[in-house]
């Protein structure tokens, strides 16, 4: 995985299929003020993801050993 801080993807990447998947990929994201959506979802901050989790796990709880393992 390569992340770009500078420069372009035909830079970084050699494969021209590749730079083409990546900029296929890339046009499902988009910002909107301060929060990045893929698609129509909302892609939390990681602080905001743990929050998410957490409340989610406290909320529902545990379901045991044995409903995890269906």
């Amino acid at each position: 995985m390569v992340l770009l801080s500078r420069g372009t993807l035909d830079q970084v990447l050699d494969d021209a299929i590749e730079v083409d998947r990546v900029k296929r990929r890339l046009l499902n994201y988009h910002w909107r003020e301060d929060t990045l959506f893929f698609k129509d979802l909302v892609m939390p901050k990681l602080e905001e993801k743990k929050a998410l989790i957490k409340n989610i796990h406290e909320e529902i709880g545990h379901f045991n050993e044995g409903w995890t393992f269906k």
